[in-house]
Parts: structure tokens; sequence; C-alpha cells
């Protein structure tokens, strides 16, 4: 299992070699827009999710939180929330480059997160933090800044998000 920190980088890692790839061919097609910590959180919510509903487990251990602008990861936000609104960027280190590599071999997880990058990435955060926010989905069951039930988020994504 990994952590949602190492998931994270993961997608900024992604989301940074899809920016190379457009500036390279001049496409300026805003779904490699940067990933603020808004949108960061809503690709984890929706990478557990979909793992929950597809291998009945979870793809990293620290629970999801119901707060105000949808599910969050309180240890990632603590470390990210420093840029704002602005994209994350991320140093490419040994320890950054080896997480990312690991999970690249994990052909399960790799292609799970895959899923949800083209799947949701295309989105802006403010549209990932609306889709969070529909009627009857597993934050809209949670209070406020409480742990959102994994069970819930499961079920959800099942019948909602991956139609097993």
């Amino acid at each position: 299992m990994f952590s949602a920190q190492d998931i994270a980088k993961w997608f900024l890692y992604k989301n940074n070699s899809k920016q190379k790839e457009n500036i390279a061919i001049n496409d300026d097609y805003e779904v490699y827009e940067g990933i603020t910590h808004l949108k960061l959180q809503k690709l984890l919510y929706n990478a557990q999710g979909v793992f929950l509903a597809l291998e009945d487990k979870k793809l990293f251990e620290e629970p999801l939180e119901a707060w105000e602008h949808g599910p969050v990861v309180r240890d990632v936000y603590e470390t990210y929330c420093v840029f704002g609104r602005a994209p994350i960027i991320i140093p490419s280190t040994k320890e950054n480059n080896e997480v990312v590599d690991e999970i690249e071999r994990n052909e399960k997880v790799k292609n799970i997160l895959e899923f949800v990058y083209d799947n949701f990435a295309i989105y802006t955060a403010w549209q990932l933090r609306e889709m969070s926010h529909v009627k009857g989905g597993p934050w809209d069951q949670t209070i406020r800044n409480e742990e959102i039930d994994t069970e819930v988020i499961k079920d959800y994504f099942r019948k909602e998000v991956v139609a097993v």
C-alpha cells in the first residue's frame, strides 16, 4: 500500500510530464493545467474511490475528511496548501523519483491512477469540487470535518463511477 503523499507525487509528476509533452508539440490544451492543492485533493479522492470499487481495498490508509470544499487528506493538504491557488511545483528528487517509479512498477495501481488521471484531470479544480459535492454522495452524507466512511466511498464509486 502506498501513502496518500506517494499518490499525490505520482499525480504531480504525471501532470508535469503531460505539460512538458504539450509544450514540445505547442499544444496549450488546458487539460494539462497545473494541479492546485484543491485539484490534487479531488484526484486523491477519486483515486481512492476507484481503487476501493475495483480492488475492494484502500489505495492509501490516510482518511479522507469532509471539508467545506470537499474530501481532503489532511496530511497532503498540510504539505501543499502553501501553494494556495497556484499550481504545485514538486522537485525532481531521488526520493520522489523512487516513489513514482515504485508506483509505475505496480501494474494495478498504475492502471487505476492512469484511469483517474485521464477521466478526472480534464476538469478544473472547481469542477471536481462540485462533482465531489453531489447530492447523496459520500461528502454529502458526512458531517463537515469528519472522516468519510470508506464503505460509503466504495459503494458510491461502485454504483456511480465504475459501475461494477
